[in-house]
This record gives structure tokens, sequence and C-alpha cells, in this order.
């Protein structure tokens, strides 16, 4: 090749490293714009539209440099060795003048203090070819694999079919996402079809996630159950591609797609190793369309043998599953969101799981337990990996179904092996029935918990939402096994209420701060206050109840009443207030009455009438910032008049006599009563309220409120 030639050829490289230099100017511009970027002032988040968009312009700008310096860098040493190797041959011996002779040689010509970055009257060089001509294959994938389903479509013409499946095909997590609005939209109009074949694509997919809409569980339902299928399909198809290579044909596409259609694909390792759920709280204007129905039963089993975990899957999705012929052998970890599972859904989940080692079910009663569990073979073994059982309701049991479910665990090799035991309880009551059910209980832990689960509580902590009966601690502490001892002081720690009924202890159990360490209530009920003796029980049950700020005197909505006036209430509280100053507390309370009409037109200074006048002093109680009574009972016409009146006369004296007291309101439970005490209270209302006292008075649905002004009204602060 002449060198004019190489001289041509150079200046064409020369030109466009010219242009690699007006290009770096530009882009280097761009990614200092990005580095500016404040995050308080661009609070983007991952998945909006604008920074997908970067993030794929830059990933692509930073496969092309990559690849650009790759390539340069080969050319660079072996250009300049042939470069000097044509000058050694080609360049004339060099001529020194007599001058320098005998001087050392220095540079003769002096690098411009500048770069040219852009020639005059050239348009600025820009390369729009097809990015896959720029890219491998394997790197646009891992670029394009990052877009959601609904992005990556709009980019399938210009990558072409191969690079848009395998895109779809580095898949790792895909998220049904109702809370994006273009995604909600996305899927939920998706043809469950479509879902099949996104599912086939993503071969790769380790997680599938569904966000729905709370109390919308059905929302996508049969969508998520098509993806999940379809990638079992599109596994399928590569075990059964491999297997036909290692038989040493591939066979034809026409005998594939015949495969495909009747499903008869061999299994493979699989990828899919989670299914998780979320329940997401959305606005009540956005509206939810019913659920898509799930598509057709399967032909063939749909093998899944990576899956490991299933997470918070709704009760409502568990039958899903029936009848569809999933293959799960390798599931350690399920956990149900809610007690709302079918029998025969719930059976499906576990029939194939014997490698099971997480089970947990939010409020599964005894009954359910047993169905669930006895999907697989009592052998001795099936459930031998079991070693965390939670969320068993065994309050509502009877004490043959939880019986009957310590028998099914020890058939199937649960034998003291479970090192993570949480049963729930919700009520524990002085009955016949409840001991039993606790004795049972007790034999169910003591058969199939491990000595580690003993070291940890066995009761699930229920936040102050459960009720004890004192009476019950008594019985246990006297009767009961060690183990049922275990249960029911766990269960008082985190029980919110405290029945006091004042039946016979034979020895009454030491009380501590930590006995009823959550309880906020204590229910006085039937002869709790009769005599001196139980005034105190009741006291020393109260005072040691950190968390007390609610005392109830009667449970009207169980009809259980307090067989005591009024007044035994307010000697109990006097009682009360004295031990807590003695312990340096104050418990801030509201106070609960239920009351007979009859009480109302009673004398004011009679026992029974819930009137504070004539009562004692202030101080001798606990602040009582709201006052709440219930009305049960008739009144005779002729004393209507006097029962307003004293009911009016008890509101005031609740006004006037109770420390830092802030509402009281009276509830009528029979209607005539309490349209009488409305239409007394109206003629009466401009006189109360423009008096210009500290409370204001009204009437709402529940019956009469009085409220102190600096208080807003309907609220409960």
């Amino acid at each position: 090749m002449s060198v004019a030639q190489l001289k041509q050829q150079a200046a064409g490289v020369k030109q466009g490293l010219d242009q690699l230099l007006q290009l770096h100017s530009e882009v280097g511009a761009s990614v200092s714009q990005i580095n500016q970027l404040d995050p308080a002032y661009h609070p983007a988040e991952a998945s909006s539209n604008e920074s997908l968009q970067v993030h794929v312009q830059l990933s692509l700008a930073a496969a092309h440099v990559n690849s650009a310096v790759t390539q340069l860098s080969s050319v660079r040493s072996g250009l300049s060795g042939a470069v000097g190797a044509l000058r050694a041959t080609g360049a004339p011996p060099p001529v020194i003048s007599s001058a320098a002779e005998g001087t050392d040689q220095q540079p003769q010509t002096r690098r411009p203090s500048y770069r040219l970055i852009h020639r005059s009257g050239n348009p600025p060089p820009v390369h729009q070819g097809p990015a896959r001509r720029r890219l491998s294959r394997d790197e646009l994938a891992n670029v394009f694999g990052h877009l959601q389903p609904w992005e990556l479509t709009r980019h399938r013409r210009p990558l072409g079919t191969p690079l848009f499946h395998q895109s779809a095909a580095n898949y790792t997590h895909l998220v049904i996402d109702c809370e994006d609005d273009t995604a909600r939209r996305m899927w939920e109009t998706m043809p469950l079809a479509v879902a099949h074949k996104w599912g086939k694509r993503a071969t790769n997919v380790r997680e599938i996630k569904h966000r729905h809409p709370a109390m919308r569980d059905g929302w996508c339902r049969g969508t998520w159950v098509t993806l999940v299928e379809g990638h079992a399909i599109g596994r399928a198809v590569i075990a059964d591609k491999k297997r036909r290579e290692r038989e040493g044909g591939e066979g034809t596409a026409a005998a594939a797609a015949e495969q495909e259609d009747d499903g008869s694909w061999s299994a493979d390792e699989g990828t899919l190793e989670v299914l998780s759920f979320e329940e997401v709280k959305l606005n009540h204007s956005i509206d939810i369309p019913y659920p898509v129905p799930s598509s057709a039963l399967p032909a063939a089993p749909v093998h899944l043998p990576a899956l490991k975990t299933v997470d918070n899957i709704p009760g409502e999705y568990m039958k899903t599953r029936v009848g569809r012929q999933w293959l799960t052998p390798a599931v350690r970890t399920l956990i149900i969101r809610d007690p709302l599972a079918e029998v025969a859904g719930a059976r499906a989940w576990v029939a194939d799981c014997e490698a099971i080692e997480v089970l947990q079910r939010r409020g599964w009663g005894a009954e359910d337990a047993t169905n669930m569990l006895s999907a697989l073979p009592a052998d001795g073994k099936s459930f031998a990996a079991l070693h965390t059982l939670r969320g068993i309701r065994l309050g509502f049991g009877t004490p043959a179904e939880i019986d009957r479910l310590r028998e099914v665990l020890v058939a199937r090799g649960v034998r003291r092996s479970i090192r993570e035991l949480k049963i729930v309880w919700n009520t524990l009551s002085n009955t016949d029935e409840d001991w039993e059910r606790l004795q049972k209980t007790a034999q169910l832990v003591d058969a199939v918990a491990h000595s580690e689960a003993l070291s940890r509580r066995v009761v699930g902590n229920i936040r102050g939402r459960g009720r004890i009966d004192d009476e019950l601690l008594s019985r246990t502490s006297s009767g009961g096994t060690p183990t049922m001892q275990r249960i029911m002081h766990e269960f008082a720690k985190t029980a919110g209420m405290v029945t006091y009924s004042g039946e016979d202890e034979a020895t009454p159990p030491a009380i501590s701060d930590d006995t009823f360490l959550a309880a906020h209530t204590l229910l006085l009920l039937n002869v709790a206050l009769d005599d001196e003796a139980k005034k105190k029980r009741a006291v020393e049950i109260a005072s040691h109840m950190p968390s007390l700020s609610y005392i109830e005197a009667g449970d009207y909505q169980n009809d259980v009443p307090l067989d005591a006036p009024v007044r035994e209430v307010w000697r109990f509280l006097e009682k009360l207030q004295t031990v807590l100053v003695s312990k340096g507390r104050q418990n801030i309370l509201t106070l609960y009455l239920a009351v007979s009409a009859a009480d109302f037109t009673a004398p004011l200074s009679h026992g029974r009438s819930p009137s504070l006048w004539g009562q004692g002093v202030n101080a001798k109680r606990p602040p009582i910032e709201k006052v709440y009574v219930s009305v049960d009972g008739h009144v005779e016409e002729d004393k209507l008049e006097r029962f307003y009146q004293h009911a009016m006369a008890s509101i005031n004296s609740y006004n006037h006599k109770l420390k830092g007291h802030k509402r009281t309101e009276v509830c009528f439970m029979d209607d005539a009563v309490g349209t009488d005490f409305d239409r007394r209270f109206l003629a009466q209302q401009i006189s109360l309220n423009f008096s210009g006292g500290p409370y204001e008075f009204s009437f709402n649905a529940d019956g009469m409120v009085a409220e102190r002004r600096d208080v807003e009204i309907g609220t409960e602060g």
C-alpha cells in the first residue's frame, strides 16, 4: 500500500478521533449534570419512566465507552510498533548541522497548547446506528432485562424477536404491582394468554411478587397463577431441549410445538424460589375491577422444583391450587396470611411438602389445622423436618379437637421437635370447658415442643386484645400442671382485660406488676364488690395493673351485671386511690357504669343512684377523665320527669366532683326512654349551653353528652 493511501487512511482515523473528542465533551456535560442532581429536589422513584430512561441510556453509554476503550487499547501498541517499523525502513539518515555536532539532541517541534474539538463548517458527528450493531446481544439483553414487561414490549420491533426474548429471559424478579398506576392498568387488562407467554419467557425468574389492593385479595389472581404455570412450561422446554441434545438429536420444531401443546415436558432443577404477597392500601377513589378468573386447568403436572418459600399468601388464594397439579416438593416455608383458607386449598399446598420446615397460618383453629396437616401420610416422618409452627388458635377448639391435633402431629414425626411454637388464645374463662381445653393444650405442648421452644414464649402476644378471668389463675396455680401454669401466666401477661367476679378462690395467688403487664381494662362482675374481702382482692388486682386505664362495672353486652349499687363502685375507687398513692402512681381512668333505669329514679342520696352528690370529696378518687353510663330498662310515664332530672343531676355531679373530668356520655338502651330524654333536653338546651358554664351539652345518636368546652366535641382525646 502506498504512503499516500496510508496517509488518507490515517486522516480518516484522525477525523474519527476528533469526533470522539467532540462526543467526549457532549456526553461529559450530560454526566456532569447528573452528578449535580440533588436528591432532596429530585425525589423520583426508581421505577419512574424518567429514571428508567436515564438508566437505559447510561447503560448504553457505559457499554459503548467500555467497548471503545477495550478496542483502542488492543490496537494501540500494535499500531505504534507498526508505524515505528515503517519509519525505520524508509526514513533518510538524519542531517546534523556542524553547529549541532557534539550536543544532545532536543525536540525540534512543540505540541500545540490546544486540541481540536470541532472543525468549522462540519456538522457535529452523530452515530445513530442500531444499538444491536454497537453492543453484543448479551450486553443488550442485560440492559433491557431491567425493564418491566409493558416497557420492554415498546422496544420489541427495534430489538427484534431473538433479543426481545433473551431480555425477558433475564428477568429475576417479577412484580404484579397495584400501587403504580401504569403497572396496575397493565396487569389488570392483560389477557391470561399473554400472562402465560410472559411466564414462559421469564425462564430465569427467582421471585414472583403479587402486591394486591387491601381487601381485594382476588385482584389479578388468575394472572399470577398463569405466570407461574407459564414459567414452569418455559423451564420444561429448556430441560427437554437439553435432554434431546444429550440424546444426540434436536428434533423438529413441529415436534417441539406438539409437545408444548400437550404439556408433556420433563422437569428440571428450576429457578423460581419465592412466591410472595403483599397487601397495599390504595386511595378509595381508585376503581379496582373484579378479578379475572383463572385459566383452564393445566393438562399435565406443573413442576416447580426450586420453589422454597410461599410468603404471606392470602387465604383466598389457597384454593387456586386445587386441581392444578402443581408439584412443589422443595417448599420449606409456608406462611398463610389469614384464616379464610378452604380446607381443600390448604391441603393442596402441603400434600407434597415433606421438606416443610416453617408453617404459619394466622388464626387457624385446631380442627382446621388437623384437616390441613392430615394431607400428608401418617408414616412417622412426613413432618419430621418441621421445626416452626405458629398461629394455631386453640381458644375456640374443643378439647377433643386439640387432642386430635396432637395425635396427627405425633403420627407424622413431630415428637418434641418443634423449636419455635406459637399458639393463640383470646379468652381464658373460669369454666370447666376452658379448664379442660387448657389441659389438652398443655399435653400438646409437652408432646411436640423441643426444649429450645420452651426457652421462649409459646403463647403468642395478643397485644392487649385478650380477656382472662382472675379466678382461673388461682385455679391453675393450685391444681394445674407446670405447662398449664406456664401457658396461663404467658397469656395473662399480654391479655388486655382482666375479669373479676368475686368467685371463691381456695388460695388466691400472689399478684405482681408483672402478672397483668399489658392489661388496660378491669371488668367487675357479679359479686366482685359484695364484701370487704372481695373489694380488697379487686383493689389488689387493679393496683397491680401498670397499664390500667379503664374500669367497667357490669357487662351489658353479655348481660352480666355487677350485683352492687353504684355507691360501692365509688368506695372501691377510693380504696384503689389510697393504694395507688402509697405506690407513687397515678392512673387517669375511664369509668363505665352499667345501671338500670330504676337506679336513676331512686333518691340522689340513695346508694343505688349513680350520682356523686354526697359521696365524699374529689381527692379520694383517682382522676376519672371520662364516664360512660349505659342505662337499661323501661321508665313508667309518670316517672319520666324524675328520671330526666336525676340523670342531669348525676351528669352535673361528675362534671363538678371528678378530678380531671372531660366528658360524660349517657346511652339509653330503651328507645322510648331515649326519645323522651331527647325531647326534654331540647327544651332546655339553650339555657344549659348559654349559661357560661365550662361544659357543653349535646345529644347524639347514642344519648346525652356533656363535654368540657376546651375539648373538641366528638373526640375522645
